[in-house]
This record gives C-alpha cells, structure tokens and sequence, in this order.
C-alpha cells in the first residue's frame, strides 16, 4: 500500500510506520550521486510513477486521467496508446507536455518553451498470471545457466561479454536453423511499436521488475532511452535478443543509453549483470527481503523521496506498508483457484472426456471381436 501526503498536509497519526516518511526538503543534502538528475526533463522518482500506472489497466472505475493529474501536478500527462490486445504485455504510452516553469524546474531551456515527450511504460510480473512466470523464466535462462556453469568451471567468470554474448549467440542461431527458434517474446508489439515513432522524436522506454528487464531490451534494439526501476540485469542475456533480432549494436546502446536503479537486498536483480548507469540503494525492508520486501516499487518511490526529494514539490510524506503474509496468501489462493478451474475446465473435458469415450469404443470392439475377457465371462456379466 502506497500513501503519499501533499505537501502542507498534516501527518497520519494512526498510522504505525517506523520508517520516516517525510520527504527531502529542498534545502537539504541529497544523499545519492543520481539525485536531481532528469532524463529529458524528468526525474527518476517520475519514471517509478509512469511504471506504476503501468500495472493499472485503464477504464473509467480507475480513473487514470484524475490519478495522472495528481501525480503529475506540474506537467500535462495523457494517455497516447496501449496495447491491442488484452492477453498482451500491459503497456502505456504517455505523452508529456513539459513548460518552463518560474522557478526553473528545467534551467537549461528557454523561457516560455515546452516539449514533448513520449514515455512507453512497461508492466512487471502480474502474480496472477501464470505467462509472466514463464517469460522470466525464458528472459534469463541462458545467464543463471552460465552461473551454474561457472560453478563447476570457475574461469566462466572471467570471460569478457564478447565471449559470453558469442555463445550465447551461437545456441539461438543453431536453434534457429533448425526451426527451434524460441523469438515469441511479450516485447515483440512494445519493440515494433517503438521502432515506428519518428526518430526525431524524444522517446523513453520505462518500466519496472520485468517490465524494466523489458525496457531495457527494447531501448538496447531500438536505440532509445531506457529508464528501469529495480530489473533483472540484462548484460549477458540481451545477447539472445540481438541474435534474433540481426541488431548487434544492443551492448553499445545498452552502456549508453540505459539507466537502472537497483536496491541492496534485491534478489531479482541478480539474475543477469547490469549495463549502463546503475544506480544502488539501501532497502528499507530489509528483513523481508527474502519476501521480496526490496523488490516492491512503493518501496522504491518512497526511498526516492525520503532521499532524493521532490523537485517538484508535489508531496511532503509517502508511507509504504508491505505484508508479505497477505501477499502469500493472495498467490496460494489464486493457484488453487487456477488448478481448479483447470482440471474441471480444460483439462478434464478436454482430456478426460474424449480418452473415456475412445476407450470405451475400443473396448466394445474387442468384446464384440473376440469376444469378453474369462473372467468376465465366469462372474456372467458378459451374456452368450
């Protein structure tokens, strides 16, 4: 659960929370070298917001348009495009209006200008989906395999990225001569949607988890900004999407034109290494790291503003509240609810049923062939 208080507004007293929750004011000392830095007028803290709409499918329930006003005070943020399909990965396409403001927010600008911006914003893993487990899975099999390799052949560690990407490159080529080729990724619409905006256009690619393992391959292949919030490293593994894509200039643009943010404590960004301008954290839920308490990007807002403030001076608190207990029980309950529904649906009618009627057919065959089996015939349950 995220809180986030305007600026002014009086505290929760109720509300238990040991951590602070005030938000940096401006005259005092950022605590991390990426702070007060923008990517195309923007801050960080603004990506993790445009990553988290991303997990919100838009409808008048949601209200998206009055939840982008307030979280985005200070410019004009619409919603452009989304994806065609339901199935589909969820992803947004924002259009951002940016004005010089009077206290200038952009001081690099000209008085009176605006710019537009398009930010593409990816979704992470839906733990309701049982397609986002498996495309984690393909996304960063061939990195945690070469981990397991290097323990039983430590000089795998030391290979420069040319030699890990080249055999890497080599298995999707020769599974792709064969006919094997595994090349139906989520970001196949993201990356073809992304490759047909003008290139004088500015574009960033943002996203979170997945989503930002996601980001970041799509801004490698098609040369674009790329902003992730706490993603599985994608150094080694991009390698693959070069291959299958004929783009081999993904490691350049990946160091480039890529910026990550990653938290201490966060297992999931250990998949893969990371590429570009890293930026490290502490986590603030350390002890439910295990839990993936270092993982959630409510965390990860409310550290920004703690730490890094508020150029924009929209809020003045943000309290994040994380149960892992309710968050087991919410998956233990959705697989149960899917296996059910899978074994009475699709499984049972769509293979119990034909195998039941296919047997009994051939077993009237073989009475009618050749007749009841002896035993059968002793206890007269099969008449003469």
């Amino acid at each position: 659960v995220l809180t986030l208080g305007a600026k002014g507004a009086p505290e929760d007293e109720d509300a238990a929370d040991v951590l602070p929750t005030d938000v940096l004011a401006s005259n005092e000392t950022r605590r991390y070298a990426v702070c007060g830095h923008t990517w195309h007028g923007l801050q960080l803290v603004d990506y993790a917001f445009l990553a988290l709409t991303a997990y919100i499918s838009p409808s008048e329930k949601n209200a998206m348009p009055e939840l982008l006003r307030h979280l985005f005070p200070q410019m004009e943020v619409s919603i452009r495009e989304l994806q065609r399909e339901e199935q589909q990965r969820r992803w947004l396409e924002f259009q951002v209006r940016r004005c010089e403001p009077q206290k200038g927010y952009w001081p690099s600008w000209q008085e009176g200008t605006c710019r537009n911006l398009t930010v593409v914003s990816v979704s992470g893993t839906d733990i309701s989906r049982i397609a986002d487990y498996a495309e984690n899975m393909r996304m960063w099999t061939e990195p945690v395999s070469l981990a397991i390799l290097a323990t039983v052949f430590p000089t795998i560690r030391i290979w420069p990225r040319d030699s890990a990407a080249l055999v890497i490159r080599t298995i999707h080529d020769i599974l792709g001569g064969l006919g094997l080729a595994d090349n139906q990724w989520h970001y196949s619409e993201i990356l073809e949607h992304v490759r047909s905006l003008p290139r004088d256009q500015e574009v960033v690619v943002t996203g979170h988890s997945l989503g930002g393992g996601i980001a970041l391959v799509v801004g490698a292949l098609a040369d674009r900004q790329a902003v992730a919030i706490q993603p599985p490293g994608v150094y080694h593994s991009l390698a693959k999407h070069e291959a299958q894509q004929r783009s081999f200039l993904g490691g350049q643009a990946l160091h480039q034109r890529s910026v990550s943010l990653v938290f201490e404590g966060d297992w999931i960004q250990n998949f893969d290494g990371h590429g570009g301008l890293v930026q490290t954290m502490l986590c603030d839920q350390t002890r439910k790291s295990i839990a993936v308490g270092c993982h959630l990007l409510e965390g990860a807002i409310c550290h920004l503003l703690r730490h890094c403030g508020d150029d924009a001076g929209r809020f003045g608190s943000c309290r994040h509240e994380y149960q892992p207990g309710n968050t087991a029980l919410s998956i233990a309950q959705f697989v149960l609810e899917f296996l059910c529904a899978s074994f009475q649906s699709s499984y049972f009618h769509s293979d119990f049923q034909p195998t039941l009627v296919v047997a009994m057919g051939v077993s009237m065959v073989v009475v009618l062939r050749h007749g009841a089996p002896p035993m059968l015939r002793s206890v007269g349950l099969v008449s003469g």
